[in-house]
C-alpha cells in the first residue's frame, strides 16, 4: 500500500473565509502564491516516490494532533514563517513575522509523531523546527553574524543551484554521491539556519562557509532535515528526488 504521508505546510485560517483578494497586501499574497507553490512541489514528489500526500491543517486541539499523527505514516515538516525565538530561549533579534501558532502545532505534531516512531523530513523552517523542537538554537539572520552568508537567501534561484554542501553522512541517503566528504548542489532560500544542534541530532551535510545544512537523529525509525528546498528541484535531479523517495519509503 502507498504510506500517507501528512505535509504541516502553508497555513489556513477560518479568517480567510471572509477575505477577498482585494483585502490582502501585495507583499503578503506574493509570500502566500510562493508557499504554496512549494507545497504543491513537495505534494509532486511525494507522489513521484510513492506515497500519498496530506495537506494537514492548523488545530490547537491536542486530540486533534494526536489522531493525525496516529494516521499518517510520515511527516513533513515544510517551509514557511520564521520560527518564535523564545521557543529557543532568546529574543527577537532578526526574526521576521513569526507564526506562533504555527510553530506550536508543528512542535506538537513532530513529538506525537515521534513518540509514535514514524518517518519525519523536515524542509527549510521544518529542518530548523526540528532542530528547536528537540532543544537546539537558531541564528535569526546569518547576514548579522557572518555577511558573506547573505547569499544564502536567494528565492530568485528556487528552480536553480546556488552553493554546494559537503556531505558527512552519505549512508542516511543513497541518493546522495557515495562516500563522505563529497560534495553536491544546492538552491537556497533561507535568511536563517541552525545554530547549535539538539541533543540526539548529527549534521549530515555543511557548506563551506560553515553553516548546518542537514542533519538527522541517529538510531531513530527516519528523522532528518534538510535546510534547502528538494521539491524544486526533484522533477529534474535524482539525488533531490532521492530524499523524498527514501522518506516514503521508510514509512512503508
Amino acid at each position: 500500500m502507498k504510506p500517507l504521508i501528512g505535509i504541516a505546510s502553508n497555513p489556513f485560517y477560518s479568517s480567510y473565509a471572509d477575505k477577498t483578494l482585494s483585502d490582502i497586501e501585495k507583499g503578503q499574497l506574493d509570500y502566500f502564491w510562493l508557499l504554496s507553490r512549494l507545497t504543491e512541489k513537495i505534494c509532486s514528489s511525494v507522489r513521484s516516490a510513492g506515497g500519498i500526500p496530506i495537506l494537514l491543517t492548523l488545530t490547537e486541539d491536542g486530540s486533534e494532533t494526536e489522531k493525525i499523527a496516529s494516521r499518517i505514516d510520515g511527516l513533513i515538516l515544510a517551509g514557511g514563517e520564521d520560527i518564535t525565538p523564545s521557543l529557543y530561549g532568546e529574543p527577537v533579534n532578526g526574526t521576521l513575522s513569526p507564526n506562533l501558532l504555527r510553530d506550536k502545532f508543528e512542535i506538537s505534531l513532530l513529538k506525537k509523531t515521534m513518540e509514535l516512531e514514524k518517518p519525519v523530513l523536515g524542509i527549510c523552517r521544518g529542518h530548523q523546527i526540528i532542530n528547536t523542537a528537540l532543544g537546539g538554537t537558531l541564528f535569526q539572520h546569518i547576514p548579522d553574524v557572518r555577511p558573506e552568508w547573505s547569499m544564502h537567501k536567494r528565492p530568485d534561484e528556487m528552480k536553480g543551484y546556488v552553493h554546494g554542501v559537503e556531505i558527512l553522512k552519505a549512508d542516511l541517503f543513497p541518493s546522495f554521491p557515495a562516500g563522505n566528504g563529497k560534495t553536491m548542489q544546492v538552491n537556497s532560500m533561507h535568511h536563517q539556519a541552525v545554530d547549535v544542534l539538539a541533543p540526539g541530532l548529527e549534521a549530515i551535510a555543511v557548506t563551506s562557509d560553515g553553516l548546518i545544512e542537514g542533519a538527522y537523529m541517529p538510531g531513530y525509525r527516519y528523522l532528518a532535515g534538510v535546510q534547502w528546498h528538494p521539491e524544486c528541484l526533484s522533477a529534474s535531479d535524482e539525488i533531490q528526488a532521492g530524499i523524498f523517495k527514501e522518506m516514503v519509503n521508510a514509512s512503508r
